[in-house]
């Protein structure tokens, strides 16, 4: 009966891996940096997804890790895409480990402001509002509910977890990166791992931080920046508005 449940789930997981790959390939709803992922993540890898919001990137990184690497998966709303984490078999991957909480320097208890659109919430647009001057660039939404969800910081929850290596982590937290990686500091740079973030002054400005910010923090660490383009990670030394996603990795 085990391996009848264990071959469902890697016959599942190749049938998804496969779906998202065409999606990032094809479509604009699913990153195309999904793909370049697996030039980076190696089996065995130890990763964490830091703003999974649908799970997208988890179910990626749970496949590349393969059965002997783990995925941390953090995600602060825990009614965020219930089903399509359902869909993707996180709840029972057993490489995954799930954690409703937001990373920064302010812990404990914070708010999230999170925006609807015809009165549904629109989970991705989400941000923790600490250190915020405002909506920034979810002005464009009419509504908003204000969430309560549990914070820490990067050093504190990989402390609590005993997470001694980490080789790659993804971070999308609408603006507030540069906050996430302050509050790692430690174990960033005594893991150094490759670091993928979305990076879009539109969201850093109600924070106010810019994309150089964020730029000037990884330079100061020795780290290279590339973007996935033409199917390859190129390098570049700016953020622009073509990109939204960068790839930042130790020389």
């Amino acid at each position: 009966m085990t391996r009848r449940v264990t071959a469902f789930g890697e016959i599942r997981d190749a049938v998804v891996g496969q779906g998202l790959r065409t999606l990032a390939r094809t479509t604009p709803w699913v990153e195309s940096e999904l793909v370049g992922i697996a030039q980076v993540v190696k089996p065995g890898d130890v990763c964490l997804d830091v703003g999974a919001a649908a799970g997208f990137y988890t179910a990626e990184l749970a496949r590349l890790v393969g059965a002997d690497g783990l995925v941390y998966s953090l995600e602060p709303l825990r009614f965020a895409h219930a089903t399509s984490s359902a869909a993707l078999g996180l709840r029972s991957a057993q490489n995954v480990r799930r954690h409703a909480v937001a990373l920064g320097t302010n812990v404990g208890e914070q708010v999230m402001s999170v925006p609807l659109r015809n009165g549904k919430p629109i989970t991705g647009r989400s941000f923790v509002d600490a250190g915020a001057d405002g909506l920034g660039s979810n002005a464009e939404f009419d509504e908003h509910i204000r969430v309560v969800v549990d914070t820490e910081s990067f050093d504190g929850f990989c402390e609590r977890l005993n997470i001694a290596r980490i080789d790659f982590v993804k971070i999308d937290v609408e603006g507030a990166e540069l906050d996430v990686l302050v509050s790692g500091e430690k174990t960033i740079e005594r893991t150094r791992p490759a670091m993928m973030l979305e990076v879009e002054d539109r969201h850093m400005e109600r924070f106010g931080r810019t994309a150089d910010d964020i730029v000037a923090w990884f330079a100061a660490r020795d780290y290279r920046m590339s973007v996935w383009s033409a199917d390859s990670w190129r390098p570049v030394d700016k953020v622009t508005e073509t990109f939204r996603n960068y790839l930042f990795q130790p020389r």
